[in-house]
């Protein structure tokens, strides 16, 4: 089959108007209704871990956070650090849960009395962090993904000198 130059223009445009900005352009959306559709609802599953999924939502999150304050509880507990000075304060502790359900440390929120008396906690609670199972991933449910998720975990610490 001969194609003269019209036919070939034709089957250009034809071949442009198929692969044109309809199907790889913009979706249509606003900013506003993206960020609407991605924010957190209530009908949005939190992460958790599988011994938590039969609780309600809310106590699922309590659960997943108990079990993650007793595993770092237990991991400082068995590192024995030494403190030069009695402490009753509070770390708190900024966790990310990726996608695949890792659990990561963004930020120890430790006060400089605390640092100063147990130098290395930072260091042990990367290191309890590290060791914890991965988790259930929270799920955006109006889209059906797994999504990363951060969280807050207060961890009371409490310490002696050694004599």
């Amino acid at each position: 089959m001969k194609y003269n130059h019209f036919n070939l223009i034709a089957l250009i445009v034809v071949f442009s108007h198929v692969v044109s900005c309809d199907f790889f352009g913009p979706s249509g959306l606003t900013s506003v209704e993206i960020k609407k559709a991605s924010s957190w609802s209530s009908n949005d599953q939190p992460p958790t871990f599988p011994e938590c999924e039969t609780l309600d939502k809310n106590e699922q999150l309590e659960c997943l956070q108990e079990i993650l304050s007793n595993i770092i509880m237990d991991q400082i507990a068995m590192s024995s650090p030494i403190s030069s000075v009695p402490l009753d304060e509070e770390v708190n502790l900024v966790l990310k849960i990726d996608q695949e359900g890792v659990v990561s440390l963004v930020e120890a929120q430790i006060s400089s009395s605390v640092k100063k008396a147990i130098p290395e906690l930072k260091s042990i609670l990367e290191e309890a962090i590290g060791s914890l199972p991965k988790a259930l991933p929270a799920t955006k449910t109006n889209v059906g993904v797994y999504v990363e998720s951060q969280l807050s975990l207060p961890i009371q610490i409490l310490a002696q000198p050694s004599k």
